[in-house]
């Protein structure tokens, strides 16, 4: 019996044996089954509440606003084109600061960011661009053979496509005189509009025959000599012109618009200079230039003045420049004036005449304004000739030159020249002539008939 009970605990002991490897391959099974098995990820569906937006489309200069047509006409200056888009009611429009505009407030040469819908012809927003240059109120010069603007002194380059208007009409870039006003808008080294804000007209004076070889006044503008046939670039708005010769006076007001003619008559208010004296002078070496009170003088023959003090200025290439004052005292004084290389002294040729004192300040007239004639440059041994348009009336810094084609003496630096032509647009184009020993030849484009839109 005790064999065979050992007989039964051996196969117990098998069968035990036999459970626990059963068990150990199941568990291996499963492990190796678990560590094959990818991780399940769960991805998060997308938030409603978040608005997911694009970036703008374009930068657009705007050129032009048709409220009736809903269009927006603009330069892209990427692509230096211009290009058209359609507006709606919808259409989200922002200023820099984030508030809400209407299309009416959207004004020509402002920058806005411009988004396109899926068609590519219609605006869904625009938002005024916030890091651009911008001038307001200042002046511009142009150099067109660089396609350059210097503003505030910075240079900019521009193409043809850049926004240049006055009142509303493309004009080129050149026609913008150093008079006008304008806002300038852009980014470093790119120009993207200029849009006149303060323009200029023209003085036509009339009737002063007996004002001619005198000087004329633009009240806070300048000081000319009076020649036959002038026509005067000035600012728009008020203007008084004042014009003297000897004993004559005249003056005369009008409200200059921009770019039109305003004719003044100076006979009308013509005066004679009471109370004034003929002083006689008398400068060594001879040749020398005479100023008073800013302005060059004809010292050949007794020149009237008023009775109290004046400035004076001799200038004579090669000797040292005087200025002074003198006093007028009696009907007829008489000063002499000798130039020297170190020294310039004045003495009145007697006791009685007037007295003189020298002053080392700056000549200018009571206002501060004067334009000394001396810093007019020319190179007598050149021409400026301006070929076209054919049969306009050419003027200089308001001096008549003749009728296109025309050849006069070479100006030097910046000037003003202007075109008139009868039932046409008068134009002015401000330009500067380089002292190259050269000719220089002008050509302009036609003039615009009278009333017509450019």
């Amino acid at each position: 019996m005790f064999s065979g009970k050992i007989s039964g605990g051996q196969n117990n002991h098998k069968k035990i044996g036999l459970l626990l490897q059963l068990v150990l391959l199941l568990v291996i099974v499963c492990v190796s089954t678990a560590c094959g098995k990818k991780k399940s990820t769960t991805t998060p569906a997308p938030n409603s509440q978040v608005t997911y937006e694009k970036g703008a489309d374009l930068t657009g200069v705007i050129r032009e606003v048709d409220t009736d047509g809903e269009m927006v006409a603009v330069y892209n200056p990427v692509t230096e084109t211009e290009e058209t888009f359609l507006y709606t009611s919808g259409t989200s429009i922002q200023s820099k600061n984030g508030t809400e505009l209407v299309m009416d407030e959207v004004q020509p040469g402002e920058v806005y960011d411009l988004y396109v819908d899926d068609v590519g012809s219609g605006l869904t927003r625009m938002s005024a661009k916030a890091d651009i240059v911008e001038e307001e109120d200042t002046q511009v010069y142009v150099d067109p053979d660089k396609q350059m603007l210097t503003v505030e002194g910075v240079n900019y380059a521009y193409s043809e496509f850049m926004v240049s208007l006055s009142d509303g009409k493309r004009i080129d870039p050149m026609e913008i005189t150093a008079m006008d006003e304008v806002t300038f808008r852009g980014v470093s080294g790119k120009a993207f509009s200029l849009i006149v804000t303060k323009g200029h007209g023209y003085i036509e004076p009339i009737e002063y025959a007996d004002f001619v070889g005198g000087t004329l006044t633009i009240e806070g503008e300048s000081i000319l000599p009076v020649t036959e046939g002038m026509l005067i670039t000035v600012p728009e708005g008020a203007q008084t012109l004042s014009m003297k010769n000897g004993d004559l006076a005249s003056s005369a007001s009008a409200t200059v618009e921009r770019n039109k003619v305003a004719k003044l008559n100076m006979k009308e208010g013509m005066t004679q200079i009471p109370e004034t004296a003929r002083a006689s002078f008398h400068i060594n070496p001879e040749g020398a230039e005479l100023y008073i009170n800013g302005t060059m003088v004809d010292y050949s023959k007794p020149v009237p003045l008023y009775y109290g003090l004046h400035t004076i200025k001799v200038v004579l290439e090669g000797y040292n420049t005087y200025l002074g004052t003198i006093r007028v005292q009696d009907p007829e004084p008489s000063f002499r004036i000798d130039l020297a290389e170190e020294v310039a002294t004045v003495e009145p040729s007697d006791d009685t005449s007037g007295e003189s004192e020298s002053n080392s300040s700056t000549v200018t007239d009571d206002d501060g304004t004067v334009q000394d004639p001396s810093d007019a440059e020319y190179d007598v041994d050149n021409k400026i000739t301006v070929s076209a348009p054919n049969g306009a009336s050419v003027y200089v810094n308001g001096t008549y030159k003749g009728v296109a084609p025309c050849s006069f003496t070479k100006c030097i630096g910046k000037i003003t020249l202007t075109l008139q032509q009868e039932g046409y647009q008068t134009k002015s184009y401000s330009l500067e002539i380089i002292d190259d020993g050269e000719d220089t030849a002008l050509s302009f484009p036609e003039l615009a008939a009278a009333g017509q839109s450019e």
